[in-house]
């Protein structure tokens, strides 16, 4: 008898999580913004997060990329400033 095994490895993938911010100059940081739970903070967030999904899945990042995540808003040097996270699958 005679066998033939084959072994190939496909390239080690990973989670790769990438912080930043970003200026919206004609929106304004309000209190509410501070409420991560509040009506506001989920919609604005929300917007963000299309944004950035609009900025990546196109790109050569696309295959990779997982989601963004908006973590706070504050106030920004000429605008609202959104503090986000983004997720990759690459390897």
């Amino acid at each position: 008898y005679f066998y033939l095994f084959f072994f190939s490895s496909a390239p080690a993938f990973s989670f790769i999580y990438i912080s930043g911010s970003v200026e919206i100059p004609n929106l304004t940081y309000t209190n509410d913004l501070n409420d991560p739970t509040s009506q506001k903070f989920l919609l604005q967030a929300k917007a963000v997060q299309n944004y950035l999904a609009e900025i990546y899945e196109p790109s050569f990042l696309g295959k990779y990329y997982l989601k963004s995540v908006v973590a706070a808003f504050s106030e920004g040097e000429s605008g609202l400033r959104a503090y986000f996270w983004n997720t990759f699958w690459a390897p």
